[in-house]
Protein backbone atom coordinates (compact mmCIF):
# COMPACT_ATOMS: atom_id res chain seq x y z
CA UNK A 1 0.00 0.00 0.00
CA UNK A 2 1.40 3.48 -0.66
CA UNK A 3 2.91 5.25 1.76
CA UNK A 4 0.49 8.22 1.35
CA UNK A 5 -2.26 5.95 2.17
CA UNK A 6 -0.41 4.40 5.51
CA UNK A 7 0.09 8.05 6.78
CA UNK A 8 -3.51 8.65 6.73
CA UNK A 9 -3.90 6.26 9.23
CA UNK A 10 -0.96 6.88 11.71
CA UNK A 11 -1.05 10.83 11.51
CA UNK A 12 -1.94 12.49 15.08
CA UNK A 13 -5.75 13.54 14.42
CA UNK A 14 -6.36 17.11 15.58
CA UNK A 15 -10.39 17.26 15.46
CA UNK A 16 -12.85 19.69 17.38
CA UNK A 17 -14.38 16.06 17.39
CA UNK A 18 -11.63 14.98 20.25
CA UNK A 19 -11.56 16.95 23.53
CA UNK A 20 -8.77 17.05 26.00
CA UNK A 21 -8.93 14.23 28.60
CA UNK A 22 -9.24 16.78 31.66
CA UNK A 23 -12.69 17.07 30.56
CA UNK A 24 -15.37 15.41 31.74
CA UNK A 25 -18.99 15.31 31.96
CA UNK A 26 -21.50 14.53 28.87
CA UNK A 27 -23.91 16.87 26.77
CA UNK A 28 -25.04 19.58 29.51
CA UNK A 29 -26.31 22.42 28.60
CA UNK A 30 -27.03 21.13 25.01
CA UNK A 31 -30.03 19.19 25.69
CA UNK A 32 -32.31 21.75 23.93
CA UNK A 33 -30.24 21.72 20.85
CA UNK A 34 -32.22 19.34 18.81
CA UNK A 35 -31.90 17.83 14.95
CA UNK A 36 -33.63 20.22 13.16
CA UNK A 37 -31.46 23.15 15.11
CA UNK A 38 -28.42 21.69 13.51
CA UNK A 39 -27.00 21.75 10.22
CA UNK A 40 -24.00 20.11 8.69
CA UNK A 41 -21.54 21.77 6.66
CA UNK A 42 -20.75 21.85 3.07
CA UNK A 43 -17.97 21.06 0.60
CA UNK A 44 -18.50 23.41 -2.11
CA UNK A 45 -16.26 23.73 -4.96
CA UNK A 46 -15.46 26.99 -6.39
CA UNK A 47 -16.23 28.66 -9.50
CA UNK A 48 -16.15 32.20 -11.41
CA UNK A 49 -19.96 32.03 -10.68
CA UNK A 50 -20.03 31.07 -6.95
CA UNK A 51 -20.09 34.62 -4.80
CA UNK A 52 -17.35 33.18 -2.31
CA UNK A 53 -14.73 34.03 -5.11
CA UNK A 54 -16.14 37.77 -5.55
CA UNK A 55 -16.17 40.58 -3.24
CA UNK A 56 -19.94 40.73 -3.82
CA UNK A 57 -20.62 40.48 -0.15
CA UNK A 58 -17.57 40.80 2.09
CA UNK A 59 -19.34 38.07 4.47
CA UNK A 60 -19.18 35.13 2.29
CA UNK A 61 -16.16 36.63 0.85
CA UNK A 62 -13.18 33.64 1.24
CA UNK A 63 -9.55 35.30 1.29
CA UNK A 64 -7.33 33.71 -1.02
CA UNK A 65 -10.15 31.10 -2.31
CA UNK A 66 -9.64 30.87 -6.35
CA UNK A 67 -11.79 28.71 -8.99
CA UNK A 68 -11.25 25.26 -8.39
CA UNK A 69 -10.75 24.91 -4.97
CA UNK A 70 -12.75 23.21 -2.38
CA UNK A 71 -14.06 24.86 0.67
CA UNK A 72 -16.13 24.94 3.89
CA UNK A 73 -19.40 26.42 3.29
CA UNK A 74 -19.92 27.28 7.04
CA UNK A 75 -16.89 27.68 8.94
CA UNK A 76 -15.15 29.21 4.94
CA UNK A 77 -12.02 26.85 5.42
CA UNK A 78 -9.98 26.83 2.19
CA UNK A 79 -9.18 22.88 1.56
CA UNK A 80 -7.65 23.71 -1.86
CA UNK A 81 -7.67 22.06 -5.33
CA UNK A 82 -7.15 18.67 -4.28
CA UNK A 83 -6.18 15.93 -3.71
CA UNK A 84 -8.27 15.34 -1.21
CA UNK A 85 -8.36 11.82 0.98
CA UNK A 86 -11.75 10.91 2.71
CA UNK A 87 -13.89 7.96 3.70
CA UNK A 88 -17.37 7.52 2.88
CA UNK A 89 -19.97 7.75 6.62
CA UNK A 90 -23.46 7.56 4.72
CA UNK A 91 -24.62 7.46 1.02
CA UNK A 92 -28.41 8.90 0.40
CA UNK A 93 -31.14 8.02 -2.16
CA UNK A 94 -31.65 11.05 -4.60
CA UNK A 95 -33.08 13.73 -3.13
CA UNK A 96 -35.11 17.32 -4.68
CA UNK A 97 -34.88 20.73 -4.02
CA UNK A 98 -36.96 23.34 -5.70
CA UNK A 99 -35.15 26.90 -6.26
CA UNK A 100 -37.19 29.98 -7.12
CA UNK A 101 -36.44 30.76 -10.58
CA UNK A 102 -33.44 33.26 -11.56
CA UNK A 103 -35.88 35.81 -12.38
CA UNK A 104 -37.93 35.09 -9.86
CA UNK A 105 -39.86 38.38 -7.07
CA UNK A 106 -40.79 35.34 -4.92
CA UNK A 107 -37.97 35.04 -3.28
CA UNK A 108 -33.98 34.10 -3.79
CA UNK A 109 -32.76 30.57 -3.58
CA UNK A 110 -34.03 27.83 -1.98
CA UNK A 111 -38.12 27.80 -2.18
CA UNK A 112 -38.39 23.95 -0.90
CA UNK A 113 -36.31 21.72 0.46
CA UNK A 114 -37.23 18.53 0.77
CA UNK A 115 -39.48 17.78 -2.73
CA UNK A 116 -40.89 14.45 -2.38
CA UNK A 117 -39.77 12.00 -5.26
CA UNK A 118 -42.81 11.92 -6.99
CA UNK A 119 -43.94 15.76 -7.03
CA UNK A 120 -45.01 17.44 -10.25
CA UNK A 121 -41.76 19.73 -9.60
CA UNK A 122 -39.53 16.41 -10.26
CA UNK A 123 -40.90 15.50 -13.75
CA UNK A 124 -40.90 17.09 -16.93
CA UNK A 125 -43.72 19.03 -18.08
CA UNK A 126 -46.27 18.50 -20.89
CA UNK A 127 -44.55 21.02 -23.32
CA UNK A 128 -40.82 19.34 -22.20
CA UNK A 129 -40.50 21.97 -19.91
CA UNK A 130 -37.59 20.58 -17.49
CA UNK A 131 -38.75 19.73 -14.09
CA UNK A 132 -38.31 22.75 -11.10
CA UNK A 133 -36.96 20.56 -8.37
CA UNK A 134 -33.31 19.82 -8.69
CA UNK A 135 -31.51 16.10 -8.23
CA UNK A 136 -29.20 15.60 -5.53
CA UNK A 137 -26.97 13.03 -4.71
CA UNK A 138 -25.82 13.75 -0.77
CA UNK A 139 -22.82 12.11 1.13
CA UNK A 140 -21.46 12.29 4.48
CA UNK A 141 -18.34 11.91 4.43
CA UNK A 142 -14.26 12.32 6.97
CA UNK A 143 -12.42 14.05 5.67
CA UNK A 144 -8.48 12.87 5.94
CA UNK A 145 -6.63 12.73 8.16
CA UNK A 146 -8.24 15.50 10.30
CA UNK A 147 -11.21 13.30 10.67
CA UNK A 148 -13.63 16.16 9.82
CA UNK A 149 -16.83 15.62 8.91
CA UNK A 150 -18.87 17.36 6.09
CA UNK A 151 -21.12 16.56 3.48
CA UNK A 152 -20.74 16.16 -0.14
CA UNK A 153 -23.39 17.07 -2.30
CA UNK A 154 -23.40 16.68 -6.59
CA UNK A 155 -26.55 18.02 -8.74
CA UNK A 156 -26.49 18.72 -12.34
CA UNK A 157 -23.31 18.08 -14.17
CA UNK A 158 -21.79 16.16 -10.59
CA UNK A 159 -25.18 13.53 -10.79
CA UNK A 160 -22.37 11.17 -12.88
CA UNK A 161 -19.67 11.47 -10.65
CA UNK A 162 -21.70 11.05 -7.56
CA UNK A 163 -23.22 7.46 -9.58
CA UNK A 164 -20.05 6.24 -9.92
CA UNK A 165 -18.91 6.86 -5.88
CA UNK A 166 -21.93 5.07 -5.35
CA UNK A 167 -20.37 2.14 -8.08
CA UNK A 168 -17.14 2.48 -6.35
CA UNK A 169 -18.38 2.07 -2.31
CA UNK A 170 -21.03 -0.90 -4.24
CA UNK A 171 -17.93 -2.89 -5.76
CA UNK A 172 -15.89 -2.97 -2.66
CA UNK A 173 -18.16 -5.32 -1.07
CA UNK A 174 -17.81 -4.23 2.46
CA UNK A 175 -19.04 -1.78 4.92
CA UNK A 176 -20.11 2.24 3.24
CA UNK A 177 -17.65 3.35 6.19
CA UNK A 178 -14.49 1.43 5.38
CA UNK A 179 -13.08 2.83 2.16
CA UNK A 180 -11.10 5.51 1.54
CA UNK A 181 -11.37 7.70 -1.59
CA UNK A 182 -9.68 10.96 -3.51
CA UNK A 183 -11.65 13.97 -4.13
CA UNK A 184 -10.00 16.79 -7.08
CA UNK A 185 -10.68 19.35 -8.80
CA UNK A 186 -10.09 19.80 -12.66
CA UNK A 187 -10.39 22.33 -15.25
CA UNK A 188 -12.20 22.09 -18.43
CA UNK A 189 -13.72 24.66 -20.67
CA UNK A 190 -16.68 25.18 -22.83
CA UNK A 191 -18.33 27.67 -25.00
CA UNK A 192 -19.05 29.30 -21.71
CA UNK A 193 -15.78 29.54 -20.35
CA UNK A 194 -13.26 27.81 -18.00
CA UNK A 195 -15.19 25.98 -15.13
CA UNK A 196 -14.14 23.04 -12.32
CA UNK A 197 -15.82 19.61 -11.97
CA UNK A 198 -14.77 17.60 -8.98
CA UNK A 199 -13.52 13.82 -9.90
CA UNK A 200 -13.52 10.93 -7.54
CA UNK A 201 -11.06 8.04 -7.33
CA UNK A 202 -10.47 5.09 -5.33
CA UNK A 203 -7.49 5.18 -2.91
CA UNK A 204 -7.41 2.01 -1.48
CA UNK A 205 -8.15 0.63 2.48
CA UNK A 206 -7.20 1.67 5.96
CA UNK A 207 -3.97 0.03 7.04
CA UNK A 208 -4.04 -3.56 8.51
CA UNK A 209 -2.64 -2.35 11.89
CA UNK A 210 -4.14 -0.53 15.29
CA UNK A 211 -4.33 2.38 13.62
CA UNK A 212 -6.02 1.33 10.60
CA UNK A 213 -8.26 -0.54 12.77
CA UNK A 214 -8.54 2.67 14.78
CA UNK A 215 -9.93 4.78 12.18
CA UNK A 216 -12.40 1.91 10.45
CA UNK A 217 -13.95 1.90 14.64
CA UNK A 218 -13.93 5.58 14.32
CA UNK A 219 -16.04 5.54 11.09
CA UNK A 220 -17.93 2.68 12.00
CA UNK A 221 -19.28 4.71 15.16
CA UNK A 222 -19.82 7.79 12.94
CA UNK A 223 -21.75 5.58 10.78
CA UNK A 224 -24.15 3.90 13.59
CA UNK A 225 -24.70 7.60 15.13
CA UNK A 226 -25.84 9.09 11.77
CA UNK A 227 -27.35 6.34 9.76
CA UNK A 228 -31.06 6.83 10.64
CA UNK A 229 -30.37 10.64 11.69
CA UNK A 230 -32.21 13.27 9.68
CA UNK A 231 -29.67 15.45 8.55
CA UNK A 232 -29.79 19.23 7.42
CA UNK A 233 -27.32 20.13 5.18
CA UNK A 234 -26.40 23.65 4.64
CA UNK A 235 -27.02 25.11 1.12
CA UNK A 236 -25.25 28.87 2.21
CA UNK A 237 -23.23 30.16 -1.25
CA UNK A 238 -25.03 27.56 -3.07
CA UNK A 239 -25.21 27.80 -6.93
CA UNK A 240 -28.32 28.21 -8.81
CA UNK A 241 -28.79 24.99 -10.97
CA UNK A 242 -29.65 27.00 -13.63
CA UNK A 243 -26.79 28.82 -13.78
CA UNK A 244 -24.43 26.05 -13.15
CA UNK A 245 -26.19 24.12 -15.76
CA UNK A 246 -25.67 26.39 -18.48
CA UNK A 247 -22.13 27.12 -17.76
CA UNK A 248 -21.91 23.62 -17.53
CA UNK A 249 -23.05 22.51 -20.45
CA UNK A 250 -22.80 25.57 -22.68
CA UNK A 251 -23.80 25.12 -26.29
CA UNK A 252 -24.50 21.92 -25.87
CA UNK A 253 -27.64 22.23 -23.35
CA UNK A 254 -30.80 21.07 -24.92
CA UNK A 255 -33.70 23.01 -23.45
CA UNK A 256 -36.35 20.63 -21.16
CA UNK A 257 -33.21 17.84 -20.95
CA UNK A 258 -32.21 17.05 -17.37
CA UNK A 259 -28.30 17.07 -16.57
CA UNK A 260 -28.14 13.25 -16.54
CA UNK A 261 -29.36 13.68 -20.61
CA UNK A 262 -26.96 16.20 -21.70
Amino acid sequence: MAEETKDIAVREVSTMMERPSFITGGNEGTQHIKKEDLMMPRLALAQDLSPETKRIEVTKYIDGLTSGQFFNNVTKTNYGAGPLKFMVVRGDRPRFVEFFPRDSNEGKGVKRMNVPANDPATRFGANGEKPTATKFYDFIIVLLPSREVIALSFKSSGLKIARELNAMIKMRNAPVYTGIYELRSEQTKNDKGIFFVPQVKNAGWPTNDEAGKELVAYTQMLYEGLKDADVNISHEGETHPDEEEEFAYGANARPGAAPDEM
